[in-house]
C-alpha cells in the first residue's frame, strides 16, 4: 500500500500568517501554484491560503484584509507521512482540496496535491491495462 510520503513534495514554498497579502499573491503568480502553507517561523502549519481565499478581496472593503491571517483557512486537514495514500484521495475526492498538507509532530515537511497524484494513477492505469 502507497503511503503519502511516496508522492508528497517537499520543496515547500511557504508565506507567514503576518506576511502582507500583496506578498502571498506575488508568490502564487510567480511560483504558478494556487495554494500556501502558512507556517510560523519553528515550521509549524497553521493554515493555508489559496487563489480562492484572495477572492475575498475584490468583495471587502478596501483596506480590510491586510496580511495572510486575514483571509488564511485555519487548521486545515493535514495527514500524517504514514498514512496510507487512499486517506488522500478520499479527502480530494470528497472535498473541492486541491491540495494538503502533510505534517509530523504539527510541523509541516510535505505537500500532497492533485497533480502529485497523476504519476501514481498513470501507473495504476498502466498496470490495468497491461496485456499479460
Amino acid at each position: 500500500m502507497a503511503t503519502v510520503r511516496s508522492v508528497m513534495r517537499t520543496d515547500l514554498i511557504t508565506v507567514r500568517q503576518d506576511a502582507p497579502l500583496a506578498d502571498a499573491t506575488a508568490l502564487l503568480m510567480s511560483h504558478r501554484i494556487s495554494g500556501l502553507p502558512v507556517v510560523d517561523a519553528g515550521g509549524m502549519l497553521l493554515g493555508i491560503v489559496t487563489e480562492k481565499d484572495l477572492l475575498r478581496v475584490l468583495y471587502e472593503e478596501p483596506g480590510t484584509l491586510r496580511q495572510v491571517a486575514d483571509l488564511m483557512t485555519r487548521d486545515p486537514r493535514s495527514f500524517g507521512p504514514d498514512e496510507p495514500l487512499a486517506n488522500v484521495c478520499d479527502c480530494l475526492m470528497a472535498n473541492h482540496f486541491r491540495r494538503v498538507p502533510v505534517v509530523e509532530g504539527g510541523r509541516l515537511v510535505g505537500l500532497v496535491s492533485r497533480a502529485d497524484l497523476m504519476e501514481t494513477i498513470y501507473e495504476v492505469i498502466a498496470e490495468q491495462t497491461a496485456t499479460p
